[in-house]
């Protein structure tokens, strides 16, 4: 997959404003053959709010955090998710800034995988410490696995999944990723 289809095809939802964030990895041979267009684009998807973290774990795997900020926040605000947080080790009472500042160091620089990820991700508070607690009773499995309710998860999932067609299927047309977003944004259509 080139650069511009792996962005695509892992952060269009978060891009496209309808998850609040997206993490992937990618190989650092894509990562160079892009680093010139995410610095064109981070200015850009900047206006809107839309943020590229590229995180360095390896020498050959880029771990990227891509967000929205308005959703992320909304995430973050939420009374639910700060006590979750909180009992994580966040400095909730410190705000946004501080609570994705956090996150951000853990994950590049924690051995253990800190899972509260799914929260950030747009994961139902329910479904990240069901999978936490390791249970083998997960309702379904597709982008996350559901402890919680199924019937509203798999409409989520199956939003972000069109979502990243339509942007895939432009980008295979030849536009490029901040056209592809703003066609997405001009769509009239239906969950």
């Amino acid at each position: 997959m080139s650069f511009d289809e792996t962005i695509i095809h892992c952060s269009a939802p978060s891009l496209c404003g309808i998850k609040p964030a997206s993490l992937f990895s990618m190989n650092s041979t894509c990562y160079d053959s892009g680093i010139h267009k995410l610095r064109d684009w981070q200015s850009e998807f900047s206006k809107s709010k839309k943020y590229f973290v590229p995180l360095k774990k390896s020498e050959k795997r880029i771990l990227f955090f891509v967000f929205d900020k308005n959703l992320l926040e909304k995430v973050c605000s939420d009374s639910s998710n700060l006590a979750y947080l909180k009992s994580k080790g966040y400095e909730v009472h410190k705000g946004f800034n501080v609570i994705l500042s956090e996150l951000l160091h853990r994950l590049a620089w924690q051995k253990k995988f800190p899972h509260e990820v799914g929260l950030f991700l747009g994961y139902p508070l329910v479904d990240v410490v069901g999978f936490e607690k390791n249970s083998s009773e997960c309702k379904f499995a597709g982008f996350w696995k559901v402890y919680g309710d199924k019937k509203s998860a798999v409409e989520q999932m199956n939003l972000y999944k069109k979502c990243s067609d339509i942007c895939m299927k432009w980008i295979d047309d030849g536009l490029s990723v901040p056209l592809s977003i703003k066609k997405f944004g001009g769509l009239k259509w239906q969950k």
